[in-house]
């Protein structure tokens, strides 16, 4: 009796035992060997016995072999590597779904085959699978008989499964088959970051997100984690994330980021401190969220997205006011779409609101000259202002590149320097007197940029600058690349266990790049990517190409931890509200997965279009948002509530005071030689598909570990001078 047999009918007996009690058997089939790793527990009843799982301790009054199997592989956190992987591909390889029993053939199969084929069935079950996992359809609906009736409208033959087998094994082996294919992905890969961050779930569960970033841009869930029962201090956390990295091998990591809060901040440093070739990154997403917490502060700011919010909330209780704008916005062919709502929780809406309201000024003015009687006395005093435009245009020159940032942060492959640029971008425009005629409001601006860069760790992103073939650290000012230099010594250090006989040739080959003398004489073409330009450099020892993959494979954000909670959000619905955090685990694994392999999952959807476009059309049937009533009603007390996390900022009054606000420059003005050649440069747009392949790191005699890393960068600078 084969393995596939015996896991049917341990199925089948345990659906019927839980309906039907079973006489006691004295003798019956040999127990499965997945009771080598479970103690038998409690009394035999209805032919079962309880179980105990010897690795964990997990317990089930009732020992069924399908659930034992389901734990060893995809719930069990303390049993070993090569019995997990041996019960992943006993589930992958479970038959859940035999074919269907003969029967007598009816008048109907002279026009509808009554007979399907096995490999069929199969990509229906995967499809369905797909299917509700990624729309977050209810298991239960495949027990409506209006779905029943639509699937065999489209395949008779075909049988569906009850909710309990759909939600159960057929959810489990579809998980155990994602969870090998991830695993080998990331076996086969390096320069792994892991993403990490906490999120409140819907009972109330403190659930923290670990996600495997692969350089090709790839996100999956390495798991989901209930907290609640433990104290989330810097140790406990930094234990989590060793156990994830030490899962997948300590070797594979290059990065781990997160938001700045002072545990995570403490447990990124313990891990760094474990394995030094693990390099702490703080997420820029939030880094920027708070620099537009910042300018949203300011009265100006505050005042001039009030008048906004009047606007809009007018207009969408108002049902004429309404309807007079939505012809006029037809009338004048204004495209874009109407006036869209200011939400604090999401981030570019703040540039949304503004630019809608600026998109449609000619058709305010024409509802306010026509029909002035369908408006308040309020909503007339602001549109008839024109001071309140140019407020409004004002408050988006700085909001822009704001929301670009974060715009750019949607690529999966965005990297450190597509976000330092979008930073220097910011810069330039707060610093420049002409873009902003409010004087006091740019002040404001540049004091609070200021402070952010100061708190920011940007020596990461300003090798990412360096090393992108395009900048090569235009706009350095002197002495700026001797820092660099030190900073990618330390990298070679840490990474590659350099020595002074590399570190040598490093900054030889760092100048000589920086020179565009060869091997580096070639340009950049912005329809490749960094890294497909820099695996064109060939050399003997080339540490520099070694270093410069390794800067462009950090992901400078933990976005992807946001896309999960928001798929765990929209999943854990009125109706799903008692989700098991394993349960959660499997349905955005597998959602997760489906999405970022959408492009070879999908057979039929969007054929034709190449992967941009692909994607682009992906991004409208998941990023589709829109507000309630509720929410835009919220906002304006929210406007004058805005606060800063207090564990994302403990020491912002002492940064504060270390400031000059006297000086009426940009920190920024410390690194950089804002001149023409610069902005030229930063005005080419930055592509952000990412091609990376695994480095290959061969033997060499690094020389002595002990020396004076400035001593050395001094003596090769002075040699190439003279």
């Amino acid at each position: 009796m084969d393995d596939n047999t015996n896991y049917q009918e341990d199925y089948e007996e345990d659906l019927l035992s839980d309906i039907f009690p079973l006489q006691e058997q004295t003798s019956g089939r040999k127990k499965s060997h997945v009771w080598d790793h479970y103690e038998t527990h409690g009394i035999k009843k209805h032919g079962h016995v309880g179980c105990i799982c010897r690795a964990c301790g997990w317990k089930r009054a009732v020992g069924k072999v399908c659930e034992m199997v389901d734990h060893l592989a995809l719930s069990c956190t303390k049993v070993s590597i090569e019995t997990r992987q041996i019960f992943l591909q006993e589930v992958r390889d479970r038959n859940t779904h035999p074919p269907p029993k003969k029967k007598q053939k009816k008048i109907t199969a002279s026009f509808e085959s009554i007979e399907i084929e096995n490999s069929k069935v199969k990509r229906i079950n995967h499809a369905l699978t797909r299917l509700f996992v990624c729309c977050g359809i209810p298991f239960s609906i495949v027990s409506n008989p209006f779905f029943i009736d639509f699937v065999k409208s489209l395949c008779p033959a075909y049988e569906l499964p009850n909710r309990v087998t759909f939600a159960g094994s057929w959810v489990n082996q579809e998980l155990a088959t994602v969870a090998t294919i991830i695993y080998d992905e990331a076996q086969s890969s390096t320069n792994i970051t892991l993403g990490i961050d906490g999120w409140a779930g819907p009972n109330g569960q403190s659930i923290y997100a670990f996600i495997l970033i692969l350089p090709t841009g790839k996100e999956y869930i390495h798991s989901l984690k209930d907290f609640s029962l433990y104290s989330h201090t810097a140790d406990f956390i930094s234990k989590e994330i060793l156990k994830v990295i030490e899962d997948v091998g300590c070797d594979k990591f290059s990065s781990v980021v997160s938001d700045n809060a002072s545990t995570m901040v403490a447990a990124k440093k313990l891990v760094n401190e474990k394995y030094p070739h693990i390099l702490p990154v703080r997420c820029i997403t939030h880094h920027v969220n708070l620099l537009t917490t910042d300018i949203m502060k300011h009265e100006f700011s505050k005042s001039t997205i009030s008048k906004c919010m009047t606007i809009i909330k007018y207009f969408k209780r108002s049902y004429k006011s309404g309807a007079l704008l939505s012809e006029e916005i037809k009338n004048n062919f204004i495209e874009g779409g109407g006036l869209k709502g200011y939400c604090v929780t999401r981030w570019t809406t703040s540039f949304e609101c503004l630019q809608s309201i600026l998109r449609c000024e000619r058709a305010l003015h024409n509802v306010f000259e026509k029909n002035p009687d369908t408006l308040s006395t309020e909503v007339k005093e602001i549109i008839r202002n024109r001071i309140f435009f140019q407020d409004v245009e004002e408050l988006t020159k700085v909001i822009q590149p704001i929301k670009d940032v974060l715009t750019a942060l949607e690529y999966k492959s965005t990297t450190l320097c597509d976000c330092f640029i979008q930073l220097v971008k910011l810069a330039i425009i707060i610093k420049s007197s002409s873009m902003l005629t409010n004087t006091e409001f740019r002040s404001f601006c540049l004091e609070k940029f200021n402070l952010r860069w100061s708190q920011f760790d940007f020596k990461l992103y300003m090798l990412g600058f360096f090393f992108h073939p395009l900048y090569r650290g235009k706009g350095l000012k002197i002495g700026i690349f001797r820092q660099i230099c030190h900073w990618a010594i330390e990298l070679l250090i840490n990474k590659v266990n350099g020595g002074k006989n590399s570190a040598n040739q490093l900054v030889a080959q760092m100048s000589d790049y920086k020179d565009y003398k060869k091997p580096y004489e070639f340009g950049y073409v912005d329809t490749y990517s960094v890294a497909s330009w820099w695996k064109m450099v060939e050399q003997k020892d080339n540490w520099i190409k070694e270093i410069a993959l390794l800067i462009n494979s950090i992901a400078p954000h933990n976005v992807g931890c946001e896309r999960v909670f928001s798929v765990l959000g929209w999943m854990c619905e009125k109706r799903r509200s008692r989700l098991s955090v394993d349960r959660m685990h499997a349905m955005a694994s597998l959602h997760a997965y489906y999405v970022t392999n959408a492009s070879s999952e999908m057979k039929y959807a969007f054929s034709g279009l190449s992967d941009q476009q692909f994607f682009a059309e992906l991004n409208k049937s998941f990023n589709n948002l829109s507000f309630s009533e509720e929410e835009i009603e919220e906002e304006k007390d929210e406007l004058f509530q805005l606060e800063i996390e207090d564990n994302e900022d403990e020491d912002l009054a002492q940064d504060q005071e270390e400031l000059s606000k006297a000086d009426n420059k940009i920190i920024m003005d410390k690194y950089f030689d804002i001149n023409d050649e610069l902005q030229k440069a930063l005005g080419v747009e930055v592509s952000v598909i990412i091609e990376r392949e695994p480095v290959i790191i061969t033997p060499y005699d690094h020389g002595d570990k002990n020396f004076d890393i400035d001593a050395l960068i001094d003596a090769n600078l002075d040699e190439i001078i003279h």
